[in-house]
């Protein structure tokens, strides 16, 4: 999608052996696709009338009818639901766009964001991400995703997302899902993917790894003094 944000959600799936995940842009038949994950976006109200305009809504119903898995994160689950309300016009001209249909949940894009480090459990597996987005979501007749235990370190009794047909079609308003290997692993084992191996290099203690060895390599090959005499009162 256009406004595509925080790709990050992906890199732990793109570290794992054997499973090859790809980007797609232009409108393809999703045949042969295991899982498709409809990302979190900065404009959620552009890039839904992106995906109508561009041919996708009907290959992504194709796909849903069809057996597949579908998963939306943030953006990505409003745009699952039956409706994204922009009343103030926080994303374009006010008004109204029908979602892809897939969940029963409207969406009303609303002031304030809601930006907070989120605890959660799902079968009994606890997690962690975080939630960043601007907008309500109301859910008609359906289970929710996950339970919320705690957020900013404040403990909660809550629900997030929605999910039908055992799980198949979903959607959650959490990032960093797949930075918990054991989260990872039975998301794996729900889209049939029971082989794949998930061990603790998938997630956020790689890029933490990364993060060091450059700041290493910078302090091996940076003149750090020469840069402080540089700077005046540091």
């Amino acid at each position: 999608i256009p406004h595509i944000s925080n790709f990050t959600d992906f890199d732990p799936l793109q570290q794992i052996e054997g499973l090859t995940v790809h980007f797609l842009e232009q409108v393809q038949s999703l045949d042969g696709f295991q899982t498709l994950i409809l990302p979190g976006s900065k404009n959620t109200w552009f890039d839904l009338d992106w995906l109508h305009r561009q041919g996708w809504t009907k290959a992504i119903q194709r796909f849903a009818e069809n057996g597949g898995n579908v998963l939306g994160i943030c953006g990505g689950y409003q745009m699952m639901g039956t409706q994204v309300q922009d009343p103030q016009g926080l994303e374009g001209t006010p008004g109204e766009t029908p979602g892809l249909g897939l969940l029963p949940v409207k969406t009303v894009l609303k002031a304030p964001k809601t930006t907070t480090r989120t605890q959660f459990e799902w079968h009994g597996i606890p997690g962690q991400g975080y939630e960043i987005h601007m907008g309500q979501t109301t859910v008609d007749g359906a289970a929710a995703l996950f339970d919320i235990r705690a957020r900013n370190r404040q403990t909660v009794d809550d629900r997030d997302g929605c999910q039908l047909a055992g799980g198949r079609l979903a959607g959650t308003y959490l990032h960093g899902l797949f930075d918990s290997p054991d989260i990872t692993r039975k998301w794996l084992e729900c889209w049939g993917l029971h082989k794949t191996v998930v061990n603790a290099t998938n997630g956020p203690d790689t890029r933490d790894r990364a993060y060091d060895q450059l700041a290493d390599h910078m302090a091996q090959h940076i003149d750090l003094e020469a840069i402080r005499r540089l700077i005046p009162n540091l």
